[in-house]
């Protein structure tokens, strides 16, 4: 009797109306299999990678430059997504569902960080802070590098920057921090997530990265004519051979 009823049921309803049911079926199937993150839904890796660098881009890196996605892979429960920045590929983790980036310690995907104070862009890919006093030690401004050893673009600068810092040893103090936790405070000042190679002169010029792009010889041009800046141009004798990149830094 009920499978009676049932064909008579089945015979009144249109096919156009059966049709739509399997439509929203499937609908609400393809939705329930894509994960919903709080505030955006991602189905792959991939999704939520991007997500991660927008976040960087967005709120971690230095004004007018941009991470760039590479890749992503699992990781211990983790995504790893690897990034090129600064000349350099670079990686942090996310959680699965999207919510946490793991840089020097979680942060929360869905909270916006005040954005800090944009600094003047100069010469170099450097930044000049323009309220910053030259810090000195014992009269002299003081000039950090941070690399490491196992960073290629730190050991392409290094050399560099000690031929250059070798025409001012009576002008300024050169910190010189190659795998080592000195001056960690002031590196993390001006590279909060710890990048390197980081050059910061007279505290009031820094720049995260290497000037490769610029070649060795305009490297060190523009080394010696922001040191000049921070020594007040001194000792004349260097300072008179950058007069031309002086005059553009203004």
């Amino acid at each position: 009797m009920l499978f009676y009823k049932f064909v008579r049921i089945m015979k009144k309803i249109n096919p156009w109306m059966i049709a739509t049911i399997v439509l929203i079926l499937v609908m609400i199937g393809f939705f329930f299999k894509n994960q919903i993150t709080g505030f955006f839904i991602v189905s792959t890796p991939e999704d939520i990678a991007n997500k991660a660098i927008d976040y960087i881009n967005e709120n971690l890196v230095v004004p007018n430059t941009t991470a760039t996605f590479i890749s992503v892979k699992e990781f211990n429960g983790l995504y790893n997504v690897s990034f090129s920045y600064q000349n350099q590929t670079l990686s942090s983790y996310i959680t699965k569902d999207g919510s946490f980036i793991f840089l020097n310690g979680p942060l929360n995907l869905k909270e916006k960080l005040p954005q800090p104070e944009i600094p003047k862009q100069t010469i170099g890919n450097f930044y000049e802070l323009e309220k910053t006093e030259i810090c000195k030690e014992d009269g002299k401004p003081i000039v950090y590098f941070f690399g490491s050893q196992r960073c290629e673009h730190c050991m392409w600068e290094e050399p560099i920057l000690k031929n250059v810092t070798e025409k001012f040893k009576d002008q300024i103090s050169f910190h010189e921090n190659i795998d080592t936790e000195a001056d960690k405070e002031l590196l993390l000042k001006y590279s909060p997530q710890g990048y390197i190679p980081l050059i910061v002169i007279g505290c009031k010029y820094a720049r995260i990265g290497s000037g490769e792009s610029y070649g060795e010889e305009n490297e060190a041009k523009i080394l010696t004519s922001l040191i000049c800046l921070a020594t007040n141009n001194k000792p004349l004798s260097v300072c008179a051979e950058v007069e031309d990149i002086l005059n553009q830094v203004g």
